[in-house]
């Protein structure tokens, strides 16, 4: 390009170094966009031309562009070529170079520049660069303010040059009317902000409430994270929220405080209590009043702010009735504070410490001494929350803070620490601490909550939550946690979740020296129920309403059960009424509540592994039978409910229990259990000649099965299936998609995509002594949309050695299955329902 030519040549043409800066930035990176060190340029074309040609060459870069073509090729740079969008050179450290150093120039320089770039106004787009590089020239901007840039979905260069000239409320008002007064995705950052606000004055709040609402309502509809990438919009609700902090006016303050249930606002309050107390006081104590979380929130902070700052106190008064009531109340809702020398050691005053700013200690539950007579002061749980930040699920803080945890109320500390995990999760903060505390401070109850989240986990909050809860259950290891691992290994969806609780399962099987079965049946939690009913009653819990009281057992689904103190079956634990104790009526509904809860999460589990077992002929010594199942008050109703099978010696004899937790053989006949031998859940195919007795006497005791076990379908394979390695009678049967998801839900069995589309066609089971159980669908499911295809077709049933069954594979018959496997297969496949109609 001649320009180039000239300025290489000596003459001093802004154009021709822009040229040849872009020539030499495409050489080295092949972009000419300003993102490696450009300042450089600037620098130099400034010590050898001065500044007002600098400023002219970096007005002139954005508008260069050179044509696709070949690689190795020479094309010549083109001028002109300006972007609506993109103007990466003057937004980049180039740009943001050149305007620091015109904006320290002295009155002269400052001038010329100004004078030689009124040169450079070409396009719209070459407009907002110089005023951008100039702002004072505001009846420049006023130019770019009535030919606004188009707003892109990824970002607008064009934008965040207009925004950071803006000089006026005006500039406002008219960019407001032509639709173009907004904070876009590439403008919600901390120097557009800034820049913004320094331009324009306070007076843009609400540009920066749409901002920020913005940016919630799009996180929270999960579109960010396609278009560019997850956490963008937390880092930038946190940059508008940072910038609204410092604005000294009520309507800042109100923005912040009306959102202050969105993540990141948090934070920024409590900055802005710090800096205007007293506007802070009144203007917060106005959200006091009220009946919602932000209310509750709101009477919180005040009631910490008084207490941080006593001198604000005698303001109290001139706050409204109903303000002072909500801030009264949080007051006097709070236990009186510990003396210094009644603090633990660990948790006594030492260097300043402070909170951290998403979790302030008064929105927080008070933790309080073991006795709950007295709390912990503010700086003491100040002292903890530091201590917290430093621990992992693994490792304490340190030993003075773990021997001062256990000096407090273990069930205010779970409270205090769950609120806190919360408040992490609902500020957006990325810390370790938010979650890791939660090995330190929960109780069971923590745990049960955790494994709930993974269960339940919808992808919203991302992986990290769940995954980090996880650990936390790992590292707390207790019956409870390891309990909720299981139920998270057995019932999440994402495999990401069931694969690492499963990972961590393995890990604490292996540190008790447990294999994972042992594990499952020691992790039972007894719920608090009769471990030894009184005689006639069913194990069980006894809710006390004060002059009446109810019974709670379970019935073979370990669904609750409520008899009344007159023996009458309840539908349902009915609500306390006038005549009930006020105080023992509503805890024990509460405790029923909470009951139901917990046995619901893991009925299904323990039904699944008991028929597994049975199928599998699991083995217990007569010891761990009647620990583990006979005196457990929750189990029992399950153990109860199926016939059992001692085997000694070759010597079977089948058996069940009675009410009274004793033992009765086929005849109903009193049977002592031996000490030795082993005992397992009977298969019918044990059971011979008396299963129909069995039947029989299940019958007259009204005896209900939690899976079918006496009444289960028994089969064999034909002689010609037995020599076979296919079951042609299933070849070509349709069967509905919803029966081989629960097969693939099961555990049991696996999806292999035999192509490389990833359909799956091909259900895989491992079956004893190494064999794999092969069933070929058609058309297969798409792990995309599952149920896409109702109808499937069983094309083949086939045994293999191994999954990779090749030809010249050793060969296998269904004859080398054992006939409880063969029995359980067949059972299996005639039970696969028919496509829906």
């Amino acid at each position: 390009m001649k320009a180039a030519r000239g300025y290489l040549a000596g003459e001093p043409d802004p154009l021709g170094a822009a040229v040849v800066a872009y020539a030499v930035l495409q050489r080295r990176t092949g972009e000419g966009d300003g993102r490696d060190a450009t300042w450089l340029w600037i620098d130099a074309w400034t010590a050898e031309h001065g500044l007002a040609f600098a400023a002219c060459a970096c007005a002139e870069v954005d508008g260069l562009a050179l044509p696709w073509g070949d690689k190795g090729a020479e094309h010549a740079v083109q001028a002109d070529k300006w972007s609506s969008e993109d103007a990466y050179w003057a937004t980049g450290p180039a740009g943001k170079r050149m305007r620091s150093l015109l904006a320290v120039a002295d009155e002269a320089d400052y001038a010329e520049a100004v004078e030689r770039l009124a040169g450079h106004r070409r396009t719209p787009q070459q407009r907002r660069v110089v005023s951008f590089l100039v702002p004072t020239r505001q009846d420049w901007v006023d130019e770019c303010c009535a030919e606004p840039p188009a707003h892109a979905a990824y970002h607008s260069h064009g934008a965040e040059l207009l925004l950071c000239s803006l000089g006026s409320m005006k500039h406002v008002a008219r960019l407001r009317g032509r639709g173009a007064a907004r904070f876009d995705d590439h403008e919600r950052r901390v120097g557009v902000l800034l820049t913004a606000v320094d331009g324009v004055g306070p007076g843009i709040a609400p540009l920066l409430a749409d901002a920020v609402d913005d940016a919630h309502e799009l996180t929270d509809h999960g579109y960010r994270r396609y278009l560019v990438g997850e956490g963008f919009d937390e880092a930038a609700r946190a940059a508008i929220f940072q910038v609204l902090a410092v604005l000294p006016t009520d309507e800042a303050f109100r923005i912040v405080s009306e959102r202050l249930m969105m993540p990141r606002a948090l934070p920024a309050l409590v900055t802005m209590l710090e800096r205007f107390p007293a506007r802070g006081l009144r203007l917060l104590a106005e959200s006091a009043a009220g009946g919602d979380d932000r209310a509750r929130l709101s009477a919180l902070l005040v009631a910490g702010h008084l207490r941080a700052r006593p001198e604000l106190a005698e303001r109290l008064p001139e706050l409204g009735e109903h303000v002072r009531a909500a801030v009264e109340a949080a007051q006097a809702s709070r236990v009186a504070e510990a003396d210094a020398d009644a603090v633990p050691k660990g948790l006594r005053k030492g260097g300043k410490q402070e909170a951290p700013p998403w979790a302030p200690t008064a929105v927080l539950p008070q933790i309080l001494l073991r006795g709950r007579e007295r709390a912990l002061p503010d700086a003491a749980v100040t002292h903890l929350l530091e201590a917290l930040g430093k621990a992992s699920p693994k490792r304490a803080a340190s030993a003075a803070v773990g021997a001062a945890l256990g000096e407090l109320d273990p069930g205010s500390l779970a409270e205090f620490g769950w609120a806190l995990f919360e408040q992490w999760r609902a500020s957006g903060e990325e810390t370790r601490m938010g979650w890791a505390q939660l090995r330190w401070t929960g109780d069971d109850e923590t745990m049960r909550r955790l494994g709930a989240l993974a269960r339940s986990w919808t992808g919203q909050d991302g992986i990290k939550v769940p995954l980090n809860g996880l650990e936390v259950l790992a590292g707390t290891a207790s019956d409870v946690a390891i309990l909720q691992l299981q139920l998270v290994a057995d019932k999440a969806r994402p495999k990401r979740l069931k694969n690492k609780a499963g990972k961590l399962l393995a890990q604490a099987s292996q540190a008790r020296g447990l294999t994972m079965d042992e594990l499952g049946d020691r992790m039972v939690p007894d719920f608090g129920l009769d471990s030894a009913p009184a005689t006639g009653e069913a194990a069980g819990m006894t809710l006390d309403y004060g002059p009446r009281a109810f019974r709670v057992s379970f019935d073979e689904q370990l669904r609750p059960v409520v008899i009344d103190d007159a023996g009458k079956l309840r539908k349902a634990l009915p609500k306390p009424g006038v005549k009930d104790d006020p105080e023992l009526a509503p805890a024990a509904h509460r405790a029923f509540g909470g009951l139901k809860k917990d046995v619901r999460a893991v009925a299904a589990d323990q039904i699944r592994r008991m028929e597994r077992a049975m199928v599998a002929e699991r083995r217990w010594a007569p010891a761990e039978f009647q620990r583990l199942f006979v005196d457990h008050p929750l189990m029992w109703h399950l153990v109860r409910r199926l016939v059992w099978l001692h085997r000694e010696g070759g010597k079977d004899t089948a058996f069940r229990l009675a009410e009274d937790r004793t033992f009765a053989d086929v005849d109903d006949e009193v049977w002592t259990l031996p000490d030795s031998g082993a005992v397992q859940i009977a298969h019918p195919l044990h059971l011979g000649d008396g299963l129909q007795v069995w039947g029989e006497t299940l019958a007259d005791y009204e005896i209900l099965q939690p899976f079918p076990q006496v009444g289960r379908p028994v089969d064999a394979f034909t002689e010609q299936e037995r020599t076979s390695g296919r079951l042609d009678r299933f070849a070509d049967v349709e069967v509905g998609v919803g029966g081989l998801l629960r097969l693939l839900q099961s555990g049991d069995w696996k999806g292999l995509a035999g192509g490389d589309n990833g359909v799956k066609d091909e259900l895989v089971r491992q079956a004893p002594g190494g064999r794999v159980i092969i069933l070929t669908v058609n058309p297969g499911i798409a792990p995309w949309a599952p149920a896409a295809d109702d109808k499937q077709t069983l094309t083949a049933v086939r045994i293999a050695a191994s999954e990779a069954d090749r030809p010249g594979a050793p060969k296998v018959g269904f004859g080398d299955l054992d006939a409880i496997t063969a029995s359980e297969l067949l059972f299996t496949l005639t039970s696969l329902a028919p496509p829906a109609l």
